[in-house]
């Protein structure tokens, strides 16, 4: 895995950087993010919902030395199912911001993938246990409390991966991200829902920020928002379609995740109290954004951009 410095990285050369291989298209059911979303009606029941041709196996993301963190993914299976977490340790507690647990002082984060028939499986409102006894797995992994980890959790195969780490002048940015559009793709604004809590939800993108700056709780905040809009352009780009309203251009799923992880507390990392579209260490991460999204929908339901983009 290399690493782009942005200062000498023009646009006619993005270039998709990631792990694994591309897989064949794949349905994209149930995942549990806490978020909820519009239900939908062409879900098959869990009985004729079979294991799909799985990608090739890859190692955990190299994260450079600079970010201070370890990545590893944990294998399992449930119920003749496959269960894969990307769990990322830091050696010291990091301030994260996160749609699913907030703000936390995090020993670890954790983005925990599971066979889309495993969480057709699992009746009632289970998905959110189920998660939960995952994250208390990997905390007693670590040997740290349960709170101490942030999860969440997607049926996208984490073999579908996608890392992408920018550098620019004192900062670096990695984007870690799993993503699928095919069944809970949206536009926010236009589409109604009638999900409420209890419902099984379905699809999603889920990104994990890391930078070596060490971010104000007020700079999380915008990191989430410029991550939104970095991954609704790559939605655009690759004209993925609302699965809801017919001809109306989606901008995200119903399911959506965000974790942004401060750098260490390292007093000779730059400080960043703003990261907005206009500074240097926003546009990096609006792009890591952009690139690992459009990498990763390739990979999980083969969404791809134009050839004459791409180039």
């Amino acid at each position: 895995m290399r690493t782009i410095d942005h200062a000498h990285f023009s646009r006619t050369e993005l270039t998709r950087l990631s792990i694994g291989l591309f897989a064949s298209l794949a349905l994209l059911l149930p995942a549990c993010a806490p978020i909820g979303t519009h239900a939908g009606t062409d879900q098959p029941p869990a009985s004729q919902l079979t294991e799909a041709a799985a990608p090739s196996p890859i190692a955990a993301p190299p994260l450079p030395a600079i970010l201070q963190a370890e990545a590893e993914i944990v294998r399992s299976e449930r119920d003749g199912h496959w269960e894969k977490t990307l769990l990322i340790r830091f050696p010291q507690r990091r301030t994260t911001l996160s749609t699913s647990d907030g703000l936390v002082n995090a020993a670890a984060v954790a983005n925990h993938a599971a066979s889309p028939a495993l969480w057709a499986s699992l009746p009632g409102d289970e998905g959110r246990t189920y998660l939960d006894r995952v994250q208390a797995r990997m905390a007693t992994r670590l040997g740290v409390r349960t709170d101490d980890v942030v999860k969440t959790g997607t049926a996208a195969d984490m073999d579908n991966l996608s890392f992408v780490t920018l550098k620019q002048g004192p900062f670096m940015v990695a984007a870690l991200v799993t993503a699928g559009a095919k069944t809970n793709a949206l536009r926010a604004g236009t589409d109604m829902s009638d999900y409420v809590e209890g419902q099984e939800p379905r699809g999603t993108i889920n990104i994990i920020l890391l930078t070596n700056a060490r971010l104000s709780v007020g700079a999380m905040a915008q990191a989430m928002v410029v991550l939104t809009e970095g991954k609704t352009a790559a939605l655009e780009d690759l004209k993925v379609p609302s699965s809801y309203t017919k001809n109306a251009q989606a901008t995200g799923t119903g399911t959506d995740s965000i974790i942004v992880v401060s750098g260490a507390s390292d007093q000779s990392a730059p400080h960043a109290t703003y990261v907005g579209g206009h500074s240097m260490l926003g546009s990096l991460i609006g792009k890591a954004a952009y690139v690992a999204v459009v990498d990763a929908l390739g990979k999980q339901n083969g969404f791809f951009l134009p050839q004459k983009q791409a180039q």
